[in-house]
């Protein structure tokens, strides 16, 4: 998704956090503390509107949407 996709993890009702890869979720939280492997994450196959549950987290993909800037180009 050229770079616009972002990762949802959300722990409880106000603990998130965002990231750009799966790879960089587990650079942060390890499989212990999100109750699954990065292998099996990737088998799973997130996709927008098919997001991955379990007792501990909920992990979501979703396209990241930004406005494109208006501002004058360089000459």
């Amino acid at each position: 998704m050229n770079g616009n996709t972002i990762y949802h993890v959300r722990f409880g009702d106000d603990d998130n956090h965002y990231f750009g890869s799966i790879a960089a979720i587990f650079d942060k939280f390890t499989p212990e503390q999100l109750g699954v492997s990065k292998s099996r994450l990737w088998a799973y196959g997130l996709l927008i509107g098919k997001p991955y549950r379990n007792k501990v987290v909920i992990i979501r993909k979703d396209v990241l949407r930004c406005k494109r800037g208006n501002r004058m180009k360089p000459i």
